[in-house]
């Protein structure tokens, strides 16, 4: 259900990993306040549930799937580790799952108009995609350079979004929302880095772990300061940043799915007041 004051408005999710969770609890929010997205955007994580909720899941469908899949031993079942030429990740199970819970849609299928940032490694460009396949989309947005193998389609290597463009606000904003939605998960994490730590596994400590750190961290530095650049160009209405434990990276913390999503859910629930008054909701029933 979209908003029928003639004011559109547009959510644009960041990436970050296990840490973008919490916008499904942002998702949950704005339903409780019957508020509804005419737009969607996202790069990586974010661009997983903007795709399902974009594909007609509700918040509660996208919580169940994301507690199901809270446990170790139901990740390493979308794990499909490869020789390290293009990715530690194959990626062929995530595409499978993704698949899955898509139904196969394409994006002419979907409920709420949706745009998926990725980058081709050829161009060294933003690639919005917009149209085939949602869960191949999908799968190219969130193929972080170094764990997943890039998605090949017409010529291009696509990779994770949030190379270049974390936070896509400019993106819902270029496709017609009059009031824009931010919401970032992503922080630059002090201490030890995610990186850090899968560098020094014993899998990868004795091969390419030093390699997989160096790469890892400068592209988390690279991430945060694009991302930073991007919203002094583009700004959204209303900004989001949900307190998310520090521990919560990349990849660990998808055992703690019901807390993320509900830190994503009180860190929205403040400014609904002030984005129903922006959309004309407040007389309505």
């Amino acid at each position: 259900m979209q908003s029928n004051t003639g004011i559109k408005l547009g959510l644009a999710l960041s990436g970050g990993g296990a840490r973008g969770l919490a916008h499904i609890g942002v998702l949950r929010a704005l339903e409780k306040a019957n508020i509804h997205p005419d737009y969607l955007t996202g790069s990586s994580m974010g661009g997983v549930i903007a795709a399902g909720y974009a594909s007609g899941l509700s918040s509660a469908d996208l919580e169940q799937i994301a507690l199901e899949y809270a446990s170790a031993r139901k990740l390493l079942r979308l794990a499909d580790p490869t020789l390290p030429r293009r990715g530690i990740f194959q990626g062929e199970r995530l595409r499978d799952f993704f698949e899955k819970h898509l139904q196969g849609c394409t994006f002419a299928d979907l409920h709420i108009p949706l745009t998926l940032v990725t980058v081709d490694l050829n161009s060294g460009q933003e690639v919005h995609l917009r149209e085939g396949s949602v869960a191949e989309a999908v799968r190219a947005t969130v193929s972080v350079p170094g764990l997943l193998a890039p998605v090949e389609i017409n010529g291009q290597r696509l990779v994770d979004g949030g190379l270049l463009n974390n936070l896509p606000v400019d993106v819902v904003q270029s496709m017609g929302a009059d009031v824009t939605l931010g919401v970032d998960v992503f922080t630059t994490i002090e201490g030890p880095s995610f990186w850090q730590e899968l560098g020094q596994t014993r899998v990868l400590s004795h091969t390419i772990g030093e390699l997989i750190t160096v790469l890892g961290d400068s592209l988390s530095l690279l991430i945060h300061q694009q991302s930073t650049n991007k919203l002094q160009i583009s700004p959204p209405n209303f900004l989001i940043h949900p307190d998310i434990p520090v521990d919560v990276t990349v990849v660990t913390g998808y055992n703690r799915a019901a807390e993320l999503i509900s830190l994503g859910e009180e860190a929205t629930t403040p400014i609904l007041p002030d984005l129903r008054a922006s959309l004309n909701l407040n007389n309505q029933v």
